[in-house]
């Protein structure tokens, strides 16, 4: 009878165990995944507390919190999206909604909720088979950390970046002012990294944004990479190398870092669809784009909290934004999207750009809903080869094909209707396409060559059958 009782109490452990949330399994991030980016203070607020908060003020605290996400993660699960990136979580000097102004890497914002609570939305997040990205900062603390008055020997000795092109005076410098980890230091570089395998041991996150990347040298972010994953082989690392060169982004993919945000991407977006500059700037970046090693890991955003929203450069938003939105679905990469832009939330520079998210949906939402599905559905809009496609001053066009499969996206530029014919750069077998945006447009492909008449500042995703 006993032993009968220790066997029923050892299965019923194993499936308590094999059920818990703790032991739900997700895939590694990779290029399948689609990434909502979320600034915690500015999203929900869910977890009554104590803590100050103002609204009104745009560089204070709102009340956003970790309990608003996970009880917004079916939302974002509605949207199409597999992982989110919360910014940081860390104890920050006041001012610090942000949480870049970091004065104890060990404790938790008081004002985002507890350790608990962050263990919870990963869990809850694994559920639903999303993952989460936690943003990490190395490179600098607040300017009221502990360490700046007892370890100053920990910090490069205080200086401002005057010149930007004198990449010693990058990494050494004080950034905005904050005090500059000096990783030279063997106790520094330990602490950073015991840190961050802290986080991981802690509550199971499956990946770190890296911030401010370039201001740290090389050889530091190498042994970064390199003591993650000896640990953690399958953590995914994405550095913040805020810089329109490919090449110079390119350079510290030897450092171990999977991906990089892609900032010329961004740059070709904006300066095509956002300041009317003609389709160079995104044919520049797609070009560009050949340099990178990993290129299905890059991150395709079109806006985050340090630049101003996509929407605000524009007199009309919706369609551009669609056309925006439309690119970073079909692009090499994983697509980043910002709190916010599905309901073309606009926001001007930094602070504005951080404005408190609204659940209301829109025309946006939806279409972006669509465009997610689209990507998913579809292998060669995320790992086909890309190739461009000439279309003259008033569109733009590249190819996405792999295995067989191919889809072409194409956008009108211009504010008229306009007729496109090209001849596609692989045309294999294909003798007609479907928009798989709308499928009401259809077309013939006639010896390779593809002739459509486009709508205004629209776009098209045309599926090759």
């Amino acid at each position: 009878m006993r032993r009968r009782l220790t066997v029923a109490v050892f299965m019923i452990s194993v499936l308590l165990l094999i059920l818990s949330p703790l032991a739900s399994a997700v895939e590694p991030i990779g290029p399948t995944d689609l990434i909502y980016f979320i600034m915690t203070d500015r999203f929900n607020d869910a977890a009554p507390n104590e803590y100050y908060a103002n609204k009104k003020d745009a560089s204070g605290y709102h009340g956003g919190d970790l309990q608003g996400i996970i009880e917004k993660l079916d939302y974002i699960n509605s949207l199409g999206f597999t992982a989110i990136w919360i910014t940081p979580v860390v104890d920050n000097q006041p001012g610090g909604y942000h949480g870049y102004w970091a004065i104890d890497f060990y404790k938790m914002e008081e004002h985002l909720g507890n350790l608990d609570d962050l263990k919870r939305l990963v869990e809850e997040a694994h559920l639903r088979d999303m993952k989460v990205i936690l943003d990490v900062v190395i490179n600098h603390t607040g300017s009221l950390h502990p360490f700046v008055y007892d370890k100053p020997d920990w910090f490069h000795a205080k200086r401002l970046i005057t010149d930007w092109n004198d990449q010693r005076q990058v990494e050494d410098g004080w950034l905005a002012g904050l005090p500059d980890f000096d990783q030279s230091n063997p106790q520094v570089m330990e602490y950073l990294i015991d840190m961050a395998l802290w986080w991981i041991d802690q509550t199971g996150v499956d990946g770190f944004r890296l911030d401010t990347v370039k201001h740290v040298q090389k050889e530091y972010l190498t042994k970064f990479a390199y003591a993650i994953k000896a640990r953690y082989p399958d953590f995914y690392l994405v550095g913040e190398v805020f810089d329109s060169r490919a090449g110079f982004i390119e350079g510290y993919s030897m450092t171990g870092i999977d991906g990089f945000l892609d900032f010329p991407m961004y740059y070709g977006i904006s300066d095509t669809l956002a300041k009317d500059k003609g389709p160079e700037a995104l044919e520049r970046a797609v070009i560009s784009g050949s340099l990178y090693s990993r290129r299905n890991l890059m991150g395709t955003f079109i806006d985050n909290h340090d630049v101003p929203r996509f929407v605000n450069r524009l007199d009309e938003p919706v369609r551009r934004l669609e056309q925006a939105l439309a690119v970073a679905m079909t692009y090499t990469g994983i697509p980043v999207v910002y709190y916010g832009t599905e309901i073309a939330l606009p926001g001007g520079n930094d602070p504005d750009n951080r404005r408190d998210m609204v659940f209301e949906e829109n025309d946006v939402t939806e279409t972006l809903r669509r465009l997610t599905k689209i990507r998913k559905q579809n292998a060669e809009l995320v790992y086909g080869d890309i190739d461009l496609i000439g279309l003259g001053a008033y569109g733009f066009a590249y190819q996405r094909t792999y295995e067989g499969s191919s889809t072409v996206l194409l956008l009108n530029l211009g504010d008229e209707t306009r007729e496109f014919s090209f001849v596609l750069p692989y045309a294999s077998a294909f003798s007609s396409f479907e928009d798989l945006y709308d499928p009401s447009v259809k077309g013939v492909v006639n010896n390779g060559s593809v002739t459509i008449t486009t709508a205004p500042k629209s776009f098209y995703i045309l599926k090759l059958q």
